[in-house]
């Protein structure tokens, strides 16, 4: 059955049975204008909102509707554990080619709400459109203690830097999906990469517990790639950084991958995107705290460079070998226009 022989209203009332869930807090979820929630007294209201478009975030051959809906869920969810919060409410609008099966949009909100689940986030609402190609956009509302947000503009010179898990491995599941089929790249030797581009897992807890225990000094997560979003922070807390090639975080599947190739490590780890690993500073007197919050959690968290000062170029990031000199980073992430 397609989504055009069904309408709108059917649609988004077998949608609103299925996958609305309740919350003290919501009030009103689908079927009025808007939704309607109370705030918590004395916390901050986070808000935040992606967009994927097929053709330009993904491709509908090389994913499954169940992954999409978890895809399009965590990278909004990645964007609070960036601030420390966590979540709250979602909305998702979807764009729908008339002729989509309705097993498609079932599938789609099933990876949703599994996503959903996992993370403690209600449907709150959306709404859907036709057009030519799909599109999924999700809207997470989160929330945190004023004092506990943290910002990209916290970074001081001497801080050091730090990423959760590793670098490269969602670039690379990119790189194998577009040379191979779905299924194929599944079950080949890089799978691990493949799905961890097709289905991140966003750093809630990690997020969370640092801001909570005053950890990181700036944080946000990394979505265009290490070198762009580095840049990012230390342009907002105006100031410099140098990393250390060495440092980085590699998977053994990326470095298997690479086959010795340095260009393809630095151009997958640091220029690839889409890890949603977070990337913070931190003073480092919590070194020793950071390395049991990462055993706690069973996430690995790596030191791989520090803020050096105040920005004094529009070159704010540098990076070194093992010898102290410097690599020429061809591309530093992925721009959007």
């Amino acid at each position: 059955m397609r989504i055009k022989d069904i309408g709108e209203e059917r649609l988004l009332k077998d949608l609103a049975q299925r996958f609305s869930s309740a919350h003290p807090r919501l009030i009103k979820a689908i079927g009025d204008d808007t939704s309607v929630s109370t705030q918590k007294k004395g916390m901050s209201l986070l808000a935040t909102t992606d967009l994927l478009i097929e053709g330009t975030h993904f491709i509908s051959s090389r994913t499954t509707a169940y992954m999409l809906g978890r895809k399009s869920l965590s990278i909004s969810l990645s964007d609070i554990a960036a601030m420390g919060g966590r979540p709250l409410f979602y909305l998702v609008s979807v764009a729908l080619p008339p002729q989509t099966k309705k097993a498609f949009v079932d599938e789609l909100y099933e990876g949703l709400s599994a996503c959903a689940s996992e993370f403690g986030a209600h449907l709150a609402g959306g709404n859907t459109a036709a057009a030519e190609k799909i599109m999924v956009s999700t809207t997470v509302i989160g929330e945190a203690a004023p004092k506990r947000v943290v910002y990209r503009s916290g970074a001081k010179a001497g801080d050091i830097i730090y990423v959760t898990g590793t670098l490269g491995d969602s670039a690379l599941g990119l790189e194998v999906l577009m040379k191979n089929s779905l299924s194929k790249a599944m079950r080949g030797r890089w799978s691990q990469a493949v799905k961890k581009h097709l289905d991140p897992t966003p750093r809630m807890s990690a997020g969370e517990l640092l801001a909570k225990g005053g950890l990181a000094s700036a944080m946000m997560d990394i979505s265009d790639g290490l070198g762009l979003d580095l840049e990012r922070l230390c342009a907002q807390s105006r100031v410099s950084a140098i990393v250390e090639r060495e440092l980085l975080p590699v998977s053994n599947e990326l470095i298997g991958y690479a086959s010795g190739s340095e260009e393809t490590i630095i151009r997958l780890a640091v220029s690839g995107g889409e890890d949603y690993e977070l990337l913070f500073t931190s003073p480092e007197l919590n070194s020793e705290r950071i390395r049991r919050l990462a055993k706690k959690l069973s996430t690995p968290i790596t030191r791989i460079g520090r803020i050096t000062g105040p920005e004094k170029s529009r070159k704010r990031v540098s990076f070194i070998d093992g010898s102290g000199r410097p690599i020429r980073i061809k591309k530093t992430g992925f721009v959007h226009f």
